[in-house]
């Protein structure tokens, strides 16, 4: 009889602990969910569970001061850390960055499908930033009543000279970029995967940007 209690109590821990592993306690969304993935065990978890609630943070908290992901959602398959951790576990490199946004130019989605880790030098390329950008398009400031183009490559901000026009000014700006682009995608092609690599290649400076 005693045995049998011991065994209902058993069932009933497990029932609360199972309810308590699918309880979107991270940002309103995120879940634990059951499997081998644990918050924090070591370095590399650290880093995984680091990655997983900051993504979430950017989409369902942070739109105040990352006003870019006012429209930005999480794939529901990403909502459970065991997903998000399988799918970490089989790409991702130290001290490399979580992209969204160069395999599809404009994506709102973070998934398996659309992200991949980048290397920061890469990422840099295309972080937007409306906020410290001021009136005029990328890479354009007025100085001295012509459009100043300027180019952060390398770590330093290279000038690319004067124009009369936004449209010569920006014309000059997406050429030189595209050009830099292509020149990082070369020197880390033995490192990044190939759907990275031509994604790099074929990307479009736009004045938006």
């Amino acid at each position: 009889m005693s045995g049998l209690f011991i065994k209902i109590g058993m069932v009933v821990i497990n029932n609360k602990n199972m309810k308590d592993l699918y309880k979107k306690t991270v940002y309103g969304v995120g879940f634990i969910g059951e499997g081998k993935y644990k918050i924090t065990l070591n370095n590399q978890r650290t880093n995984m569970s680091n990655a997983w609630k900051n993504m979430l943070q950017r989409c369902y908290k942070g739109s105040d001061t990352h006003p870019s992901y006012s429209k930005v959602l999480v794939d529901d398959r990403w909502h459970n850390f065991q997903n998000f951790g399988e799918w970490f576990e089989e790409n991702y490199v130290e001290g490399w960055h979580l992209d969204k946004d160069i395999l599809f130019k404009g994506n709102k989605i973070y998934s398996p499908e659309t992200c991949n880790f980048v290397p920061p030098e890469i990422n840099y390329l295309f972080i937007k930033c409306n906020k410290s950008r001021g009136e005029y398009p990328i890479g354009i400031s007025l100085v001295h009543n012509r459009f100043q183009v300027t180019l952060r490559k390398n770590g330093k901000t290279h000038n690319l000279g004067r124009f009369y026009t936004i449209e010569e000014a920006f014309q000059a700006y997406k050429t030189a970029k595209e050009v830099y682009i292509k020149e990082v995608a070369d020197k880390w092609k033995p490192f990044i995967t190939e759907r990275i690599y031509q994604a790099m290649y074929n990307w479009i400076v736009e004045i938006t940007d």
